[in-house]
């Protein structure tokens, strides 16, 4: 099951919150700082049920699109 991670970033002394995704046995942090963009990856990665081996490519991918 995929869940959405949130991590602190500091970025031109500004700090924001950035978004990943992280299953059971994989973890990717700051992939976007755009909350409901990730939630809306996460639930299509959840209804595919996407498999962790692939994490990076689905990722990549997805910021492709």
């Amino acid at each position: 099951m995929w869940r959405v991670i949130e991590k602190e970033i500091c970025v031109e002394d500004m700090t924001t919150i950035s978004y990943g995704i992280a299953g059971a046995s994989v973890e990717i942090n700051d992939i976007s700082t755009r909350k409901e963009e990730i939630e809306d990856f996460v639930r299509l990665l959840n209804k595919l049920e996407a498999s962790e081996i692939h994490a990076y490519e689905l990722v990549e991918d997805f910021l492709g699109s």
